[in-house]
């Protein structure tokens, strides 16, 4: 079952936290909210937010006033599941548009267009298999 959807703010907070964890909800604050204008409690709430939705698990500290937090599931799994988001609510599940933009924005490095192709070919690989699962 898919994991329940993430906002802006849940998603910042999630990435930050994968980068420091295990955190916090007070590290979070003075690392992350603060600079960027937002209070102790609406990081409180969107950690607790992320706990509950399954991305993050915490620990109780020997004294048990104070939890850290860590990502549940690896930054690959959210990010692949906010691509697949963005491409059918945003692009009606086409990937032309998607793939334009990146052949627009700047020229692809090597290692770039190498796993593109390989994308490609793992593409062709699963549809050559369909066809061949189909009915004659």
């Amino acid at each position: 079952m898919p994991k329940p959807t993430l906002g802006n703010l849940e998603l910042e907070i999630l990435q930050h936290i994968t980068e420091h964890a295990p955190v916090t909800v007070g590290q979070v604050t003075e690392s992350f909210a603060v600079p960027r204008g937002f209070t102790r409690s609406t990081i409180n709430t969107s950690v607790e937010r992320l706990f509950k939705k399954g991305y993050l698990t915490r620990t109780a500290e020997p004294e048990g006033t104070v939890f850290r937090y860590s990502p549940a599931v690896p930054s690959e799994e959210v990010l692949s599941g906010l691509v697949e988001r963005f491409v059918e609510n945003t692009l009606a599940g086409s990937l032309s548009p998607f793939v334009a933009y990146f052949a627009r924005r700047k020229p692809l490095s090597a290692e770039e267009v190498a796993q593109l192709r390989s994308l490609v070919d793992t593409l062709e690989a699963a549809g050559a298999q369909d066809e061949s699962d189909k009915p004659q």
